[in-house]
């Protein structure tokens, strides 16, 4: 196929596990996007199913498609990872085995991104049999362009499935495994050149399993209930404080502070120094919340209560539970 000499090149890294039922219909999705200079790299990391099947019968239909399968399975991040070293182009869009792109995506963000560092789009949510569910991300996020780290550090709207990226975002580091590697890739970008927001949905983001979306509010209730869960939250953040207070830029000395304060308010009873920090910076902390100053409010003073005060009332919850460690 041709294509313009002036559109760069777009790598789709795609990673596959066990993911026959929807990949066929992924892929079509992937093969029919209207710009033209793009080429799909898939990694299977091990599958015993027909994946690894349907890639080879499309890769021999598709020149723009090539297929690796990892000798041994790598997890999910350190399979991406791979995936993205073996993409060529300057631009790479990471892509689910399970969801369906609109056709003119991948040009509506390279129309989109600009100089930015990242472009991201909104999604449609559909069930495990492809009907809409009549709700989009955005009902859940208050998306918007992002140019500063600490809108995303405590929660994160760019999707990995949503999202494309300039490859020297990475600098050649490896990804952490402790943090989802889509909301440290958004951060990044944020404190680069920035995100921009294409409102548009592009994706047709499929739930199924577990996952199932007209129940994601009542399960993140229903994790908050689990023995480790509240522990496991204050550690996540933690690390993402760690990482970002480590880059080195000017945004390191706010996340240093941050960080300090946060650690430190496990040892204590009560953290007012803390409370205060995130009431002054609830403009960078809480925009993507769907809600008000009230709910900012709130959620800064909750945090006036040191974690050895929490431990006393709820002990579970804010134990080291080894399945989360």
């Amino acid at each position: 196929m041709s294509h313009d000499a002036a559109e760069p090149l777009i790598s789709v890294a795609l990673c596959t596990y066990n993911g026959e039922l929807y990949l066929r219909e992924q892929l079509e999705s992937l093969l029919a996007q209207t710009y033209s200079n793009m080429e799909v790299v898939a990694v299977d990391d091990g599958s015993t199913d027909r994946t690894i099947e349907l890639l080879r019968e499309y890769e021999r239909r598709d020149a723009r498609l090539r297929v690796f399968v990892n000798t041994r399975n790598l997890g999910f991040v350190r399979n991406f990872e791979r995936a993205i070293s073996l993409c060529q182009g300057g631009l790479i869009a990471p892509c689910d085995q399970d969801d369906v792109w609109l056709h003119q995506k991948l040009r509506t963000l390279a129309n989109c991104i600009g100089e930015h560092s990242m472009a991201y789009c909104d999604s449609e949510l559909i069930d495990a049999q492809g009907r809409g569910l009549g709700v989009s991300m955005s009902r859940f996020w208050a998306m918007r362009d992002l140019n500063d780290p600490a809108e995303l550090v405590l929660s994160n709207c760019v999707s990995g499935h949503a999202m494309l990226f300039r490859r020297e975002l990475l600098d050649g580091r490896p990804l952490p495994t402790d943090v989802f590697h889509d909301w440290w890739l958004a951060m990044r970008a944020a404190a680069r050149d920035g995100v921009a927001y294409c409102p548009q949905q592009l994706v047709r983001y499929r739930q199924h399993g577990n996952n199932v979306t007209n129940i994601l509010r009542t399960h993140r209730k229903r994790m908050r209930r689990i023995p480790g869960s509240r522990m496991k939250h204050f550690d996540d953040l933690a690390r993402r404080l760690s990482y970002l207070a480590g880059v080195g830029d000017s945004y390191s000395p706010f996340f240093a502070e941050f960080h300090r304060l946060w650690v430190n308010s496990e040892s204590v009873w009560f953290a007012p120094r803390l409370a205060l920090f995130m009431w002054q910076h609830r403009r960078r902390l809480y925009p993507l919340r769907n809600k008000g100053q009230l709910s900012a409010l709130r959620k800064s003073l909750s945090h006036v209560f040191g974690l050895r005060l929490r431990r006393l009332f709820k002990p579970t919850k804010y134990a080291r539970v080894a399945a989360f460690v």
